[in-house]
């Protein structure tokens, strides 16, 4: 009979809070303590492996001492845990000063003590101390399942590597589900009857529920109510659905161009005869108010004209020169919740003009809005194996793109998704185009006119609880008006009804990180801070607003993606330049002034793929490039003109004159 233990691997503040972790350390913390929560219900054997350092730090390893870290050092909290991974009475916990959690000899001995054969090891980082712990727990003979939602690295390449390398190998890496089926546990304690979805639609034809693994979606307005059961894809779903996608490829490219835009107007039909059905499946699973939801809509609308009008599958450069853009092959396209609709559609519709074919990951959040826009291209007379979609999760996405089918990866996503799937693509040899969010700031001078932009300041934060990746996040204020900026935001703010956010684990995730920026950071609270009162049946949060926070704390520098917004103060248009630019990523900045000389000065040294300019809420136009800069983008941007660069390879065919 197989006797398991539960291996912890430097789970400590220390290791959490250093920046570039990913997953980012709420999600990780969350993941972990889960397991945690399930391995001890099944008074499964708990081992937590710390490291830990003396006062005077000359027991750290070498090159903490060459490049002066200090960490984890005895009696501080960097080496303390959270909260709900502290040990308790019955665990066991070991110190270490090097990697292996087996460098402590009394780890081995009390595993052989318990009869463990089967150890499931946790923790951080991946690439480095769990590196180290599964290999010499393998070379100590326990089998070893890793798990992989519940494991994080600062080195996103290096632990995509680890993992690689390990799986199969050494070691299984398996889902915490799936660990818990393996331990005869399953961890679904809610039950209820509600829809079950496909796990694929493959040429055309949906697919029964594959394999064990699935997630429950929670109405984010009514948390009692499950709104589906949606199951991942498993790898075989995934070769399944490129194998269609790459079968089919020859002959959608030699339908030529003018059929193809003859089947996506057709589809473009059937959207808007679909209209009312897609906009209410859309409010009613992810919360998006209606006139958000409508606007949404008839922007993927507008993405389709503008790619049909635009597609050209080649340029006369003189009487014998030609460049012809032939299509990359099968792309593999990876889309959010926040947007069901807009995006998928820009990104498919790209996809096909120029004779791609596609394997689609929809965010598991907006499955109903996905699967209604699957039918509607089978509705629409889109040929089999065109398109092809699977649900899943960040496993499934790991299969897409090892896949030899797939040879291109599409994604809108967060900075942390995109560190794992270019770490992939890099491994995999395959070009990657992702849009990764943004920590947007609006710059507001002496001369704004606060009186009039006040109410379209606050929406461009708060609109969709912040949900979006063009979200403002940081408004950096003129130190002459600050204080009046100050107080008239607040008031604009204060009695905003805001939608839910998509999920409870979102809204603790955006609550931990207000109560840090106020708690360890000093922030000032001016408004919100809190769920919103009675509302515990949701996910509604209260529209948030902090002041005085420093420049490096971690609300300012990564996106929270909620109803959360900073007050920034600067000197003059130049220091609120370099606060902007003062964090990694770059998608999109504003500027509120009436003066031309400091637009054209914000132009030139800004560092934001996307620039707002005066008055009004920024509005993208279909035809301009969506794309950010620094850690906000990575490969090419989106529409317009700009699709072309990702979805085509350029031919140059040069010819005899009198061919021509």
């Amino acid at each position: 009979m197989m006797q398991a233990a539960l291996l912890l691997v430097d789970l400590q503040n220390d290791f959490l809070n250093r920046p570039g972790l990913t997953p980012v350390r709420d999600i990780t913390v969350a993941a972990v303590t889960t397991l945690l929560e399930h391995c001890r219900d099944l008074n499964i054997p708990v081992l937590h492996a710390h490291t830990e350092t003396r006062a005077d730090g000359a027991d750290r390893m070498p090159h903490w001492i060459e490049n002066d870290i200090h960490a984890c050092v005895a009696g501080t909290p960097g080496i303390q845990p959270p909260p709900s991974l502290q040990p308790l009475p019955q665990d066991e916990t070991f110190s270490k000063s090097f990697y292996s959690a087996f460098e402590n000899p009394e780890v081995g001995k009390t595993l052989q003590s318990l009869q463990i054969d089967t150890l499931v090891v946790a923790g951080i980082y991946l690439h480095g101390c769990v590196r180290a712990s599964v290999l010499d727990a393998y070379a100590q003979g326990f089998k070893v399942w890793v798990a992989q939602e519940a494991v994080a690295s600062t080195e996103p390449l290096h632990a995509e590597i680890t993992r690689d390398y390990l799986h199969g190998r050494v070691a299984t890496f398996l889902t915490t589900d799936e660990i818990l089926a393996r331990l005869g546990k399953t961890s679904r304690s809610d039950h209820s009857a509600m829809s079950t979805l496909p796990v694929a639609c493959i040429a055309n034809t949906w697919q029964d529920t594959a394999g064990t693994s699935y997630t429950l979606h929670r109405n984010p307005g009514c948390l009692s109510e499950n709104l589906a059961r949606v199951p991942y894809a498993t790898k075989t779903e995934v070769e399944q659905a490129g194998t269609a996608a790459r079968g089919t490829l020859s002959g959608w490219q030699v339908t030529g161009l003018e059929t193809r835009i003859k089947l996506l107007e057709q589809w473009q039909q059937t959207l808007q005869q679909q209209a009312g059905i897609l906009v209410d499946i859309m409010t009613g699973e992810i919360g998006k108010p209606g006139t958000d939801a409508q606007e949404e809509f008839q922007r993927a609308l507008q993405h389709i004209g503008t790619a049909l009008r635009l597609a050209e599958t080649e340029t006369h450069i003189d009487k014998t020169v030609t460049a012809r853009y032939q299509p990359v092959g099968c792309i593999g396209i990876i889309t959010p919740w926040n947007n069901p609709l807009a995006i998928p559609v820009a990104k498919i519709t790209a996809a096909l003009v120029f004779g791609n074919c596609v394997v689609w990951k929809p965010a598991c959040q907006a499955a109903h809005t996905s699967k209604q826009l699957m039918e509607s291209l089978i509705e629409s007379g889109m040929p089999p194996g065109v398109v092809n979609l699977v649900f899943g999760d960040a496993d499934t996405a790991r299969h897409m793109i090892g896949d030899e089918n797939i040879h291109a990866i599409t994604l809108t996503g967060s900075v942390a998704t995109g560190r794992t799937a270019s770490a992939l693509c890099t491994l995999h040899d395959k070009p990657l185009q992702a849009e990764l969010g943004g920590n947007n700031a609006v710059i507001v001078l002496a001369d704004a006119d606060l009186e009039r932009e006040i109410d379209n300041l606050a929406n461009s934060a708060f609109s969709f609880a912040g949900q979006r990746c063009t979200a403002i996040r940081r408004f950096i204020a003129e130190d002459s008006i600050a204080d009046d900026f100050e107080d008239r935001l607040t008031r604009a703010v204060a009695d905003l009804q805001l939608p839910p956010l998509i999920s409870e684990q979102h809204l603790q995730h955006v609550d931990n990180v207000v109560r840090h920026a106020v708690e360890q950071n000093g922030a000032r609270l001016l408004c919100g801070g809190r769920r919103a009162a009675g509302e515990n049946i949701n996910c509604r949060y209260e529209a948030t607003l902090l002041a005085d926070v420093a420049a490096d704390a971690a609300i300012v520098q990564e996106e929270t993606f909620g109803p959360v917004a900073i007050i920034q103060r600067a000197q003059d248009l130049d220091a609120a330049i370099a606060l902007a630019n003062q964090v990694p990523q770059g998608l999109v900045a504003g500027l509120l002034t009436q003066d031309p000389d400091a637009g054209a000065r914000f132009c030139e040294v800004i560092e934001a793929g996307i620039l707002k300019l005066g008055a009004g809420c920024l509005a993208i136009h279909p035809e301009a490039p969506f794309g950010g800069w620094k850690a906000s983008q990575a490969g090419p941007p989106e529409h317009g003109l700009w699709d072309r660069t990702f979805y085509t390879r350029p031919q140059a065919v040069y010819t005899q004159a009198e061919w021509s």
